[in-house]
């Protein structure tokens, strides 16, 4: 059996719902709170890092499958025939 200190917080008038704990049973309310703010940053900076990852492994597989130098050259290709990143962006659903 493991013991651990849950606190329930609402928002948004109560229609959202978080659920946060720690085995840590010495921690405080506001170090609970702080420490999930904290481990959800890290979160989000993975999944951007992951978006970014992939972006540039597609930009790679372009650059080699439309015969382009460099990446300079598949700017160039992005701005001539997509309208630059704006239609970049569509491709990928950015926007």
């Amino acid at each position: 059996m493991i013991t651990v200190k849950l606190l329930v917080r609402e928002r948004d008038s109560g229609t959202h719902v978080r659920y946060l704990y720690t085995t840590d049973l010495s921690l405080s309310e506001e170090e609970i709170e702080e420490a999930w703010k904290m481990r959800w940053e890290i979160e989000r900076l993975q999944g951007y890092l992951t978006i970014f990852t992939i972006m540039v492994n597609v930009v790679r597989e372009l650059v080699g499958a439309l015969n382009l130098r460099s990446v300079e050259a598949f700017l160039r290709f992005v701005e001539r025939y997509l309208g630059g990143p704006p239609g970049l962006m569509k491709i990928f659903k950015l926007r």
